[in-house]
């Protein structure tokens, strides 16, 4: 570029972009028009520059700087005065072009195990099993290499498949390469621990763990927690922040966030939009990962919801690149055609990396064994009254249904949707349709039943199981339920824990310990209290679902609490549905196995889809309360 006296130039000095007016152009000519007032203003930053150097907003993208060249260069063209951009600002703009493409490609590359990139392969391999006690699967290390290479990438793999062990060889590579010095995991509070455990089993003594753990019980309020990150994170190479906080300490999150991080987002699908736009949480994170230097987003459910859930995982990941690479508008994720899947799947196939179970040798389950209990003639004549009541409201009939088979005095309660909404995914309130204003005979038939048939059932095969020595995990929904079957089998001389989303940090990890150790014979909980990122098939194969719900998302990672990489050939995994059957004029109908039918079929769309290579499409929660409840002609 050759300056000229009576021009304006636009450069960028590797921090922000400028414009500047020459000496031979007056100032006027730019500011004092609709230029600046209509099409400039809104990238430009007001508080800096003089009439001659105007800076810019340093949160904008290579892709606003095009639309600000375009802006430009029309106008100069209009008002015939000289406007140039620098050399270097053109090699800012085309190396970002370049980046996204080249990292489409190499991700596909790497994906294939393509020759190209064997050699790279070995080299990293050989690194990262030098740096772990643990030396990492085949297929982990392939993971790991995928998501060191691309810098900013997913791993979709399924839950129990290793990933947080893949990402910790990513750190060990990238750690003695000198590119990071620590890793920033956000997610989930009961994801803490195991972040914690697999650090300490991936490098043994070859590293010490020195931790910053935000939900440490040493730290009393925010203030505590501010003053930690900003003082005593220097020297911390693992430090876990949960999704709820990131707001309230978001500018100390950004300060201690930098190129020399390992950004990790667990369980990602729980940055959600809220009315098509960012929410808080995911806004907060958005914010927090501007400078990482590697950002991983790890969940094994990537679109829980719709392909909506995907929007803000991308802008997160790619941030400037999104408008220009991807592109999709919210319509198009929300409301996709075919032609739409398609492409949504051809643009982000090369930036995740997804394994399987089966990938990494891990046995498979038994088959399901079901459990039906045939109800009494009280626990059906409520069954009709519930039917007739709800029928206009699918959702508040599925959870009457759901305590009447549990414990028909929860039917005397107004529901208290916080009890278990992150559980059913509910969007939609049930408290303006819900009146529990019996009559005094229906009153009396809820008295007449003291413990239902399925309740019965699921003592009877608990104590079984005791009496054959094996741990237990009871999978429920309701609190009243967890309470009444713990309550109920110290009776017979069971050791029980209860977790819950009331139960302190503290004390989950006590029971938790307990239950691994022996203390304790049977663990009673609900899918989102504990269905993440805990581990206990080292010591429990069986596992009891007493209530359950249409959410595959937790019963997928329920399963894996105690079916996931580490069982040795030959382990058996037994899972227990139990299932009651109720008669109205219409036949027989179980809810139970109405949801169970759904859930399986919604496994194997997503099982088909990982064999096809793409994601899943996913149904709504109407939708499956449709089918769920099709047969009785609702």
């Amino acid at each position: 570029m050759t300056d000229s006296n009576n021009s304006v130039v636009l450069d960028y000095d590797g921090n922000c972009l400028q414009l500047r007016i020459n000496e031979g152009l007056e100032p006027s000519v730019i500011w004092n028009g609709k230029l600046s007032k209509l099409k400039l203003k809104r990238y430009l930053n007001k508080n800096d520059g003089t009439e001659r150097i105007k800076y810019f907003k340093n949160s904008l993208t290579y892709i606003s700087f095009k639309k600000i060249m375009s802006i430009m260069f029309d106008d100069a063209n209009k008002r015939g005065y000289i406007f140039l951009v620098t050399d270097r600002l053109m090699k800012y703009i085309e190396a970002k072009e370049i980046y996204i493409k080249e990292r489409s490609n190499i991700g596909i590359l790497i994906k294939q195990h393509s020759s190209d990139v064997v050699q790279r392969f070995e080299l990293y391999k050989e690194v990262v099993n030098n740096e772990l006690y643990r030396p990492l699967r085949e297929q982990q290390m392939w993971d790991s290499f995928f998501m060191c290479t691309m810098k900013k990438s997913s791993n979709f793999s399924v839950p129990g498949s290793g990933k947080t062990a893949s990402v910790y060889g990513m750190y060990a590579y990238l750690k003695h390469i000198e590119k990071i010095k620590k890793i920033v995991m956000i997610g989930p509070k009961n994801s803490f621990g195991s972040w914690i455990d697999e650090f300490n089993a991936c490098f043994g003594s070859k590293q010490e763990l020195k931790v910053l753990n935000i939900q440490s019980e040493k730290y009393h309020n925010l203030d505590d927690k501010k003053y930690a990150i900003m003082f005593e994170s220097g020297d911390k190479n693992l430090l876990l922040f949960n999704y709820e906080g990131v707001e309230s300490y978001l500018d100390e999150l950004r300060r201690i966030i930098d190129g020399e991080t390992l950004l990790v987002m667990d369980e990602v699908h729980k940055v959600k939009l809220f009315n098509g736009e960012m929410g808080t949480r995911a806004a907060s994170v958005y914010n927090a990962s501007e400078n990482a230097g590697y950002i991983v987003a790890l969940t094994g459910t990537p679109i829980p919801n719709s392909y909506m859930d995907i929007y803000n995982l991308l802008h997160i990941l790619y941030r400037d690149e999104y408008d220009e690479f991807f592109g999709f508008d919210t319509k198009q994720l929300r409301y996709p055609t075919e032609a739409n899947i398609e492409n949504i799947n051809f643009k982000i196939k090369p930036f995740y990396c997804r394994t399987t179970k089966s990938q990494l040798g891990v046995p498979l389950a038994n088959r399901d064994i079901i459990l039906e209990t045939k109800v009494t003639k009280y626990e059906n004549q409520l069954f009709k009254i519930l039917l007739n009541k709800y029928r206009k409201n699918k959702l508040t009939l599925m959870i009457r249904l759901l305590q009447l088979e549990s414990n028909p005095q929860m039917l005397l309660n107004k529901l208290d949707l916080n009890e278990f909404k992150y559980i059913l995914d509910i969007t939609t309130d049930a408290d303006n349709i819900d009146f529990v204003d019996y009559s005094d005979d229906i009153k009396e038939l809820i008295g007449k039943v003291d413990q239902t048939s399925k309740f019965k059932a699921c003592i009877s095969k608990s104590v079984e199981l005791f009496n054959q020595k094996k741990p237990v995990i009871v999978w429920c929904i309701f609190v009243d339920s967890m309470n009444r079957l713990a309550k109920e089998l110290e009776k017979h001389g069971i050791r029980v824990g209860c977790i819950y989303g009331a139960t302190p940090i503290e004390e989950r990890t006590s029971i938790l310990d307990q239950f691994r150790n022996g203390e304790l014979d049977v663990l009673i909980t609900n899918p989102h209290t504990l269905a993440e990122s805990v581990s206990l098939h080292k010591l429990c194969h069986d596992a009891i679902y007493f209530e359950y719900s249409y959410n595959l998302v937790h019963l997928l990672q329920s399963k894996d609490r105690i079916h996931r990489l580490g069982l040795p050939d030959g382990q058996y995994t037994q899972y227990y549905y139990f299932m009651e059957k109720f008669t109205c004029n219409l036949g027989d109908y179980s809810i139970g196995e109405q949801i169970y039918d759904r859930l399986h079929y919604k496994e194997q769309i997503m099982l088909d889809a990982i064999e096809n290579n793409i994601l899943e499409e996913v149904t709504s929660p109407e939708e499956d309360l449709n089918m769920i409840f099709s047969s009785l002609g609702l």
